[in-house]
């Protein structure tokens, strides 16, 4: 009897299960992880074209990856040694856990979104700006923000216009055109601006749906209303409109892709409005391009490439994953950070980047690791770091004249973090590189940290070597590496003293590809 009672009560649950599955999930699909889906989409992909995924990395090159991905910076050397030596199985979990979980992850969110949120121009003339956002970033970061709460941040953002998300507007002059395609590419991933003078040529948006959603921004303003300490502030006002080009018909504010304006509140204003469906579920574009974009972050290229076009014309390399992505974002109510913990442990992201056995596998199928290009920030705090020490000028050791010479450096630099797959620098960029202040820093043993501590005499000269290896590659040398580099070491014929010799070989690995690069 009591058999059949535990028979009787158990099999409504399994009804359940199966009434909330996916359509076309079989039982293994629907009690797998998330990122166990991740992999079995991707699975698919390669079982449709034959394709054979690349290996699993080595602990340095993960090591190397998960610290440039989610702290911004490569793993310092004591660190590096210790993952290294670490012989338990998941610690690779705990490695990715710890950077999830650490400042460092905030501050490099901050770092990424202000590049994606300051007009490039801006930047050399708006440092101040610049620094009052990236604050405001961190600290969301560091709260853990939801994302459709962040973003309503910047929409709806009031107060002092020189402060915090206010600059997302004081950056473009106020200017509903500049809004309206700063918004439409950062939270839709949609290049709306196509349409401003004409019908968009490849996708589906007309002038219309332009200047329809510019309206959402024409009644800004800034005010002289009394601050404390003075300014101006962000306020909204009524009557403003914006109007077809060459008419003088006037565009209500209408969402994209919706054929009908909203409910006209008069208690509310225009951007609350916009913020709120934008977060909808009504909007099939907020989650797609969020998803999407962290995607891109980690995997070196979006599902839809570039992440700002997603239109009918460039259709995403894997629709349901993608499509899958953005459900379990909203799932889990906008948690970025979770995101990038579900995504960071699968399979895909663990692969090799490296060639293996001549295979060169189409950067849109991620079956190995596409390799990123550094951004200008990160190889700027991987030298300070790792090679200088934190010794950027022996004559004035202080955090204003860190964040002077690092300001100086990006700004010479001029790489935005947006686009991780493509070599943002030109020659100008790369000589300055090679043969800018910060480079001659980090190869004098009067500045350079790394440098001075190797030349002390308790080291061997393959522990130097292997140092230097880890410091500026994130990797030990090859026996080939190691031969060549103990060959110039111990060059009875050179006049030059040991630390010079050392300056020598860190110059070398500075300026290797490989140190620009986060495989």
């Amino acid at each position: 009897m009591m058999r059949i009672v535990c028979i009787l009560f158990v099999l409504p649950l399994f009804v359940s299960i199966g009434a909330v599955a996916r359509c076309g999930e079989t039982t293994g699909d629907r009690f797998a992880s998330p990122s166990d889906r991740v992999d079995q989409y991707l699975s698919a992909s390669w079982q449709e074209t034959a394709t054979r995924p690349s290996p699993r990395s080595g602990d340095a090159e993960f090591c190397r990856r998960a610290w440039l991905d989610l702290a911004g910076v490569a793993p310092p050397v004591w660190q590096l040694r210790r993952f290294l030596a670490d012989p338990s199985g998941d610690k690779r979990k705990q490695l990715i856990e710890s950077l999830l979980s650490s400042s460092r992850f905030a501050t490099h969110m901050a770092h990424r979104w202000n590049a994606f949120l300051l007009p490039a121009e801006s930047s050399d003339d708006r440092q101040g700006d610049a620094a009052a956002l990236h604050a405001w970033l961190r600290q969301q970061f560091l709260n853990n923000t939801p994302y459709d709460h962040l973003v309503g941040g910047f929409l709806t953002a009031g107060g002092k216009s020189d402060q915090g998300p206010a600059i997302f507007y004081t950056s473009r002059n106020l200017e509903p055109v500049k809004l309206a395609a700063a918004t439409s590419r950062l939270f839709m991933g949609v290049q709306l601006e196509c349409a401003q003078c004409h019908d968009h040529p490849f996708a589906s948006w007309t002038q219309d749906d332009f200047w329809s959603f510019a309206a959402f921004f024409a009644q800004l303003q800034l005010s002289d209303s009394n601050l404390r300490g003075g300014g101006q502030a962000i306020e909204d006002r009524s009557g403003a409109e914006v109007t077809f080009p060459e008419s003088e018909r006037v565009m209500a504010p209408r969402y994209p892709g919706v054929t009908s304006p909203p409910e006209a509140d008069p208690t509310d204003f225009r951007r609350r409005q916009l913020t709120i469906w934008l977060a909808s579920r009504n909007n099939p574009y907020f989650a797609r391009a969020a998803a999407n974009r962290v995607w891109a972050h980690l995997f070196g290229r979006g599902l839809v490439d570039p992440v700002d076009a997603m239109d009918s014309s460039n259709p995403p390399s894997h629709p349901e994953l993608l499509q899958y992505l953005a459900d379990y974002l909203v799932e889990q109510r906008f948690d970025l950070r979770e995101l990038y913990r579900m995504l960071t442990s699968t399979q895909a992201y663990h692969r090799t980047s490296a060639i293996v056995d001549g295979q060169r596998h189409p950067p849109d199928s991620f079956a190995a690791m596409n390799v990123k290009t550094l951004s200008a920030s990160q190889y700027f705090d991987s030298l300070h770091q790792n090679v200088l020490l934190g010794r950027l000028n022996a004559s004035a050791d202080s955090p204003q004249v860190e964040q002077a010479v690092r300001d100086e450096f990006l700004r010479r630099m001029k790489a935005p973090d947006a686009s991780p797959s493509d070599y943002p620098h030109g020659v100008v960029q790369v000589l300055g590189m090679m043969n800018g202040p910060e480079m001659l820093a980090a190869t004098a043993e009067a500045q350079s940290g790394l440098i001075a501590s190797m030349d002390a005499p308790f080291f061997s000269d393959t522990e130097r070597i292997e140092t230097l290896f880890l410091a500026c590659l994130s990797r030990p040398p090859s026996d080939s590496e190691l031969e060549m580099f103990l060959a110039h070491l111990n060059d009875a014929s050179a006049e030059q003293p040991s630390a010079a010799r050392l300056s020598d070989l860190t110059w070398i690995l500075l300026n290797t590809a490989e140190c620009f690069v986060c495989p």
